[in-house]
């Protein structure tokens, strides 16, 4: 390659990146936004708090299911067009979504945004993977990180600013028009994104990818509605029958691996044991994240009665303090390499630590501030690495499935948090004698439900804190 071509391809790669990345913005952004919204959703759509829930849950477990089939998808057609096809979905179910009328109109057009966003996302990780080599892939996985990390952070303030705006009185609809022009952007600049497939001939697992989301609707629907119904017969038996389900889904990937198939997950990735340990350690640690938006959000609006925008401010601190996190992230990797993500889970737990204290305070406002500071600054520097340390332990023919697995482990362990968390706090607080979603009810209430929630999301951390020094001290860490 001549001095004059490899600059056309940096050039190309650069461009890549900027379109990529307006991808990856929008449908995390989504991931988020919706929690602001919630006590408006409820109100106004009349939703129970089960499908309070499914709201949030169902772009996860949509975009879960059909993730790693999408990446497959970008293997044999092309990550350009497969990331093209995925962001005009994910305009049209947004638009569906801010036109809904009810709460299962909502629902069904959140698993819509979720198959565009499966579509879309695989296809920002592989060509990173491909299109940059060495420190310059590090760098880009930073920046990657930190959009992410931003589109999440900053998602409730956004969330909360248009709704303040109310244009049109359009209320919280607005949270999901606000995909429209980013959406158009992507579309028209999909252009300068270079081309990137696998030459393979094999064929799309939609028996697998059949078989998990069946395992996946399975285990967390009925475990959100059967709460709210007191758990009858048939909740109980739909999360028993999960069980067989992931046991059938596992086995079913193994006999086609064997058969010289192509799986939508290759079992030879967890033979790694660091792989294996890293992924679950992020399961947990990506179930922590939305599912604590969720909770803090409720309890701000429902129990203290701030407005959208006056709850959404009190994330403004943890925006600043991720992009914090993610400057300092590469340059901690460096120099204390696998040691770097157990420091950001550490603040984060610390950070969460807090918020149990300030929810059992009553909501005192200096704990919960320094809380989100600490959890942003925490994300900020685990979130890159993690990206980095996955891909980084797979091949350029693997990225496709690697990227696609690393995604679902991010959505599924945001829809688990996002269930365990939902059946906590609504469960503690059904009983305060108030109507879901009508009136303040007492801080003290509130803040109770709110602290134990947020024990899940410390517990989960502690875990995966505990899962990178296991592979520290077997010295088995991944590169970062």
């Amino acid at each position: 390659m001549t001095l004059i071509q490899g600059e056309r391809r940096r050039a190309g790669a650069i461009s890549s990146l900027a379109v990529l990345l307006a991808g990856n913005f929008v449908t995390i952004l989504d991931l988020f936004i919706v929690n602001v919204a919630l006590p408006d959703i409820q109100r106004d759509l009349h939703a129970s708090n089960a499908e309070l829930q499914m709201i949030m849950v169902a772009y996860s477990v949509s975009y879960g299911a059909m993730l790693l089939n999408g990446a497959r998808l970008g293997d044999f057609y092309g990550r350009r067009r497969m990331f093209l096809s995925g962001m005009a979905i994910f305009a049209l179910a947004s638009l569906l979504c801010g036109m809904a009328l009810s709460p299962w109109s909502l629902i069904v057009s959140r698993a819509l945004q979720g198959i565009g966003a499966a579509l879309l996302m695989p296809q920002v990780y592989a060509s990173l993977r491909l299109l940059f080599n060495g420190d310059e892939r590090r760098q880009a996985f930073a920046v990657m990180g930190a959009v992410q990390g931003i589109a999440g952070a900053a998602s409730q303030l956004l969330g909360g600013g248009l709704m303040a705006l109310d244009v049109g009185s359009l209320g919280w609809r607005l949270i999901f028009f606000i995909n429209l022009p980013i959406a158009a952007y992507a579309l028209i600049a999909g252009r300068f994104i270079i081309e990137t497939r696998e030459a393979t001939s094999a064929g799309l697992d939609l028996t697998g990818a059949l078989l998990g989301a069946l395992a996946l609707t399975a285990a967390l629907l009925p475990a959100m509605v059967g709460q709210e119904q007191h758990w009858p017969w048939w909740a109980i038996l739909g999360l028993l029958s999960s069980v067989p389900l992931f046991a059938a889904f596992i086995a079913y990937e193994n006999r086609l691996m064997r058969r010289g198939g192509a799986p939508i997950i290759d079992p030879s990735l967890f033979r790694n044991g660091g792989v294996a340990l890293s992924i679950l350690a992020s399961f947990l640690f990506f179930s922590a994240i939305s599912s604590f938006s969720l909770s803090l959000t409720i309890f701000l609006q429902v129990g203290l009665g701030r407005t959208p925008l006056q709850a959404a401010m009190l994330f403004l601190p943890s925006t600043i303090a991720f992009f914090a996190g993610s400057l300092v992230s590469a340059p901690l990797a460096k120099r204390l390499r696998h040691h770097a993500p157990t420091l950001g889970m550490g603040i984060f737990g610390l950070g969460l630590l807090l918020a149990v204290i300030g929810g059992l305070v009553g909501g005192e406002t200096s704990a919960l501030t320094i809380s989100v500071i600490l959890q942003g600054f925490g994300q900020g520097i685990v979130i890159p690495l993690l990206l980095n340390m996955v891909l980084s332990t797979v091949t350029n023919a693997e990225a496709g499935m690697a990227s696609g697995v690393f995604s679902t482990i991010q959505t599924t362990g945001s829809a688990f948090g996002v269930t365990i968390v939902g059946m906590i706090l609504f469960g503690m607080t059904d009983g305060s004698g108030s109507e879901p979603g009508s009136a303040v009810r007492t801080a003290g209430v509130d803040g109770s439900a709110f602290a134990g929630a947020t024990l899940y999301n410390l517990v989960a951390v502690t875990l995966g804190f505990v899962l990178f020094r296991a592979l520290q001290m077997g010295n088995n860490g991944p590169r970062t």
